[in-house]
C-alpha cells in the first residue's frame, strides 16, 4: 500500500470513546453518513471522511496528455486514517464497496469489529451455478445503463441509482435533494473499481477473525444478496442479518432500525 497523505483527505472526527469508523460506498462521500452522525457521535468517536477522487478537469488533463495516473489506494487512505486519528483498534462500518474487507486483510490489529453492508464481491459468486447467474443478472444491468445513457452522465447517474436501488424507476428523483446532489457530484468524479480491483475469493475473506455483521436489504437486488450470502458463509462467525423494507441504501432510507442494529452489534464487541 502506498503512503496516505491525510491533508488531502476531509475528515470528520466528533464524539469521545471507542472510535468507530464510517467508509463510504460508491458516487458518496462523507455526507452520505449524515443520519448516523449524531447518534453514533452521542455513544462513541465516530470518524468519517470522504474517499479521495480525481476531478472531471484531472480527469480530462490525464486524457488529453496521455497520462494514465494511478487509482487512489482506498485502503491505504482508511489505514492511514485509523492509524493517525483513532485510539487503539476501531470498529469499521463499510458500505457497499469492499474497502472494509480489504482493510481488515490488509490491517487486522487495526480492527475490533467490521459492519459490512451488501459489499460489492463479483468473485465470490464464479463457479457456482446460482452465483453466476447472478453475476450474468448484474452483468448485463450494468451494460444496460451503459447503453441506455449513452454517454449522458446526469442520465447514468439516475439510472445506476434505480439499478442498485432495485425499487423500479423514478426513485431517484424521490430521493432527499442533499442526497440527490450528493450522488450526482460524486457520480462524475467517482467510477467503480470493482472490474479491475484485484479479486477476493472466499478464501480470502477466511482470513477475516474478528466478530463481523453482513447486513443485507429485503428489497435488495438478487445479485448483492447472492454476494452477501456467500460472504457471511465465508467469514467464520460472522452474523447476518436482512433488514426489512428497505433497499441498499438501508442507513438513509431507515437511520433509527439502521442505527440501532449496528450500534448495538458495536456495544456487544
Amino acid at each position: 500500500m502506498a503512503a496516505a497523505d491525510l491533508g488531502e483527505l476531509d475528515v470528520v472526527d466528533e464524539g469521545t470513546g471507542v472510535p468507530v469508523v464510517l467508509s463510504h460506498g460508491g458516487n458518496s462521500d462523507r455526507r452520505y453518513w449524515e443520519p448516523q452522525q449524531a447518534a453514533f457521535a452521542a455513544r462513541h468517536r465516530v470518524i468519517t471522511y470522504s474517499q479521495r477522487s480525481t476531478s472531471p478537469a484531472e480527469e480530462a488533463a490525464e486524457s488529453s496528455t496521455g497520462g494514465n495516473a494511478p487509482p487512489p489506494d482506498h485502503v491505504a487512505d482508511l489505514v492511514a486514517i485509523i492509524e493517525r486519528l483513532a485510539a487503539g483498534p476501531v470498529h469499521l462500518v463499510g458500505f457497499s464497496s469492499a474497502i472494509g474487507l480489504r482493510t481488515v486483510l490488509a490491517a487486522p490489529a487495526l480492527i475490533r469489529s467490521l459492519t459490512i453492508i451488501e459489499p460489492n464481491l463479483p468473485w465470490v459468486l464464479e463457479g457456482d451455478p446460482d452465483g453466476e447467474a447472478a453475476l450474468a443478472w448484474w452483468r448485463a444491468e450494468n451494460e444496460r445503463v451503459r447503453v441506455d445513457a449513452a454517454g449522458d452522465d446526469d442520465r447514468a447517474a439516475q439510472l445506476w441509482f434505480e439499478l442498485v436501488n432495485n425499487r423500479g424507476p423514478g426513485t431517484f428523483e424521490a430521493q432527499p435533494e442533499a442526497f440527490r446532489r450528493m450522488w450526482r457530484e460524486r457520480f462524475v468524479s467517482r467510477r467503480s473499481t470493482a472490474a479491475t480491483a484485484v479479486p477476493l475469493r472466499c478464501a480470502d475473506l477466511g482470513r477475516i477473525g474478528v466478530p463481523t455483521l453482513a447486513l443485507g436489504a429485503e428489497y435488495g437486488m438478487p445479485y448483492s444478496r447472492a454476494v452477501l450470502d456467500r460472504v457471511a458463509a465465508c467469514i467464520r462467525g460472522s452474523t447476518l442479518v436482512i433488514v426489512p423494507d428497505v433497499s441498499h441504501f438501508m442507513s438513509y432510507q431507515a437511520p433509527e432500525r439502521f442505527n440501532e442494529i449496528v450500534l448495538d452489534f458495536i456495544d456487544r464487541h
